[in-house]
């Protein structure tokens, strides 16, 4: 656990001499390039179940609270109805810039052949061009260009949070499928009006609302509401903490596993 981490824990731990020494070992110049710090993921659960999902099979419970300490914009494009365990054809971690998926399928190559709007990657594949592509003006992400002929976006827009989960000794990712992240901007709009407050000087209380689309299908999306705001020291632990992992979030992958969406 970093000093910053610590500054923010609402729990008291208890460590055994043992634990003590291993962190401080954990905590030295060198032991901080033993390997790329990979956060655990956190997604919103899928059929209307009730609570949310982490990568390693932890859930949590409705109503855990957690700072938001970097909110990112990304985007998605899969050109299948169903994206279960499939990597996006293309995809940019930053909202602004896609790369396309070298490695696609011939499958998925196929349907982004032959959707309504096609990719203009698809042209550049043989020649291993992988991008960037410009996604403001990529008509994929223009709405009504949603695969069914409906008027939304068949580039999915998503939100990507780095959470200090209360309790945790380590910092989260949560990726906003498009149908949560109104929710997000919300929220995230309405802190910004006070001056000198923020979505990450406040700790944040994540719920889960249940809802079913046109075609009977239960999902959920999320509910935010602001639990206490920080004190001068934790915002400034929080200030740290954006520093040292704002990068990361905005250049992780895309994985098909965080993507959820039952959009009417």
């Amino acid at each position: 656990m970093t000093t910053a981490l610590a500054t923010l824990s609402k729990q008291e731990i208890t460590l055994t001499d043992t634990q003590t020494a291993v962190m401080a070992e954990m905590s030295r110049e060198e032991e901080r390039r033993a390997f790329q710090f990979m956060p655990p993921r956190i997604k919103l659960p899928t059929g209307g179940l009730d609570v949310f999902v982490a990568g390693d099979g932890e859930t949590l419970k409705p109503g855990f609270e957690a700072i938001v300490a970097v909110s990112q914009m990304a985007r998605a494009y899969w050109p299948t109805k169903n994206a279960s365990n499939v990597p996006p054809f293309c995809s940019s971690p930053d909202g602004a810039v896609g790369w396309v998926n070298l490695a696609a399928d011939k499958e998925q190559v196929k349907a982004a052949a032959s959707a309504p709007i096609r990719h203009l990657g698809l042209m550049n594949l043989e020649s291993g061009h992988a991008g960037p592509f410009d996604c403001d003006r990529c008509p994929l992400s223009g709405w009504g260009s949603a695969l069914d002929g409906g008027r939304g976006q068949a580039c999915k827009t998503l939100r990507r949070l780095l959470l200090l989960v209360d309790g945790w000794t380590t910092p989260a990712v949560m990726t906003l499928p498009p149908t949560s992240c109104k929710a997000w901007d919300l929220y995230a709009s309405s802190r910004a009006r006070t001056p000198g407050q923020a979505y990450f000087t406040v700790r944040t209380r994540f719920d889960l609302e249940r809802k079913t689309n046109a075609g009977g299908t239960a999902y959920s999306v999320v509910k935010l509401t602001v639990g206490s705001s920080l004190t001068d020291e934790e915002a400034a632990a929080v200030l740290s903490i954006r520093a040292q992992y704002s990068e990361l979030v905005r250049s992780l992958e895309i994985e098909a596993a965080e993507f959820a969406d039952f959009e009417a």
